[in-house]
């Protein structure tokens, strides 16, 4: 039985989604002809319509989202799982940079689809994010 897709996200959705927890982020390699999908976690859903999220500023995934301007989501909630479909995908400057080599990127959520299956239930992984300073440069006096 297929799911029905809604064309927003809910409050609980936005809700998990604001709390970074792991996501799939799935684009598409237009000259290898292949789907490219990249685990990340620095996602933000500052309303039901729109998704931002941030990628390593060498990622390959960026030239792909310049071309391509479209990409899916994956993530986990309430039990099940969700993908998103994203238009409109393009980079923006936030108003708050952390001291992290990022770029950010800002899309428009055109179907959300449950792409469990049948029985499952999912829960959230746990993550380690280990921060690694890449200098041991002295700061300060």
């Amino acid at each position: 039985m297929a799911s029905k897709a809604a064309f927003e996200l809910s409050r609980a959705q936005q809700d998990v989604l604001n709390e970074m927890p792991l996501t799939f982020l799935v684009t598409f390699d237009e000259p290898k002809r292949w789907p490219i999908t990249h685990a990340i976690s620095w996602v933000q859903a500052p309303n039901e319509r729109t998704i931002r999220l941030a990628l390593t500023k060498n990622s390959h995934v960026i030239t792909l989202l310049s071309h391509e301007k479209t990409a899916s989501l994956i993530f986990f909630e309430g039990g099940l799982a969700y993908s998103i479909a994203l238009s409109h995908v393009h980079e923006f400057e936030p108003s708050v940079k952390p001291a992290l080599h990022l770029r950010f990127f800002e899309g428009k959520v055109e179907e959300v689809r449950n792409i469990s299956f049948y029985g499952a239930t999912y829960g959230q992984p746990d993550i380690i994010k280990n921060v690694r300073c890449r200098s041991s440069r002295k700061v300060g006096p």
